[in-house]
């Protein structure tokens, strides 16, 4: 009798955990965010990604790091015609390259081009080693679509930073 009862627990719990599994994965696909190994020569940089400078001993870190432990974030990627564009992560595809990887973990999204460089602007302006000519540039560009307020609120920033990256970008 013990015996069944806990077979019956286990299977309980392997039913549980089969359940999660399931439920993880159909979120995952709903939303978009399923993780694909493409192959390295599929991906190509954003040639619009306003970060422009990479420091090489930095990459030559991650690098190593990849070597040893693989990459252990996807870089987001959107499907164009032939091949994948980068949106966010091109220093781990820089140096999953010098690694010599043949594959990169991403996440395949759906932008509006207009899109895209402003998720690219939000995620650059959170780093601390981006160049504030660069930001200046992005910024300049959404001030073509936004007054310098939705900017500021857009990007998390205040409205004094906004205008002085304008001023930098004139």
């Amino acid at each position: 009798m013990t015996t069944k009862a806990s077979t019956t627990c286990r299977n309980g719990k392997a039913r549980t955990a089969v359940k999660k599994e399931v439920k993880e994965r159909l979120t995952q696909k709903a939303i978009g965010l399923q993780v694909q190994n493409l192959s390295i020569d599929k991906v190509i940089p954003d040639l619009k990604q306003p970060r422009k400078t990479f420091n090489e001993a930095s990459l030559q870190q991650l690098s190593e790091s990849i070597k040893k432990h693989g990459v252990l974030q996807p870089i987001t990627v959107r499907k164009s015609e032939k091949e994948y564009i980068i949106v966010m992560g091109e220093r781990r595809f820089r140096a999953s390259k010098l690694a010599s990887k043949k594959t990169i973990p991403c996440i395949v999204r759906t932008y509006k081009n207009n899109d895209v460089l402003e998720v690219q602007i939000n995620e650059n302006l959170q780093r601390q080693d981006v160049e504030p000519t660069e930001e200046a540039e992005a910024i300049a560009y959404l001030s073509d679509k936004y007054p310098p307020s939705e900017i500021a609120k857009r990007l998390g920033r205040t409205d004094n930073f906004i205008r002085q990256r304008l001023k930098l970008a004139g």
